[in-house]
């Protein structure tokens, strides 16, 4: 009954859910230094219209087609992207850790379906997906490392 249980809550997409909160959670202090960087003026302006430019990259990031980003942005939401695929991982395998059943490869599979299904069902960007599944990646061989039973 545990599997069955432990399965059920993986495909339902909880740890995806945890994933995009831990995902923002890490990322907050990264972007909040590139931020003040800006502000400070050693990344570049701080004038209105680049803000303005940023805040529409940051909606851009997400969806198809040509973006004009600066390379701290570009940063900060590939690092982002990284963190969520991490994230939903890491909460799998919790999942998996705290019903004391071994992580198998549907640890790895089912978060990476729920993260290919939702880019592609909502048309998001391919960058935004390879950023996704490295972070399912390496959140795969911590899992392996952190709850092999």
């Amino acid at each position: 009954m545990k599997i069955f249980i432990a399965y059920t809550l993986v495909v339902v997409g909880i740890p995806y859910f945890a994933g995009l909160l831990f995902g923002q959670i890490l990322t907050l202090p990264v972007a909040m230094i590139v931020g003040l960087l800006r502000q400070v003026g050693i990344l570049g302006g701080s004038d209105a219209a680049t803000a303005a430019q940023d805040i529409g990259g940051g909606f851009a990031w997400s969806h198809r087609g040509s973006i004009q980003m600066s390379v701290p942005d570009r940063i900060v939401h590939i690092f982002m992207d990284v963190c969520n695929g991490l994230g939903a991982v890491l909460a799998a395998g919790l999942i998996f850790h705290l019903f004391g059943l071994p992580p198998g490869i549907a640890v790895l599979l089912i978060p990476a379906a729920w993260e290919i299904f939702i880019t592609i069902a909502c048309g998001q960007a391919l960058r935004a997906l390879f950023g996704l599944l490295a972070g399912v990646v390496i959140g795969w061989f911590l899992v392996l490392h952190l709850f092999a039973i």
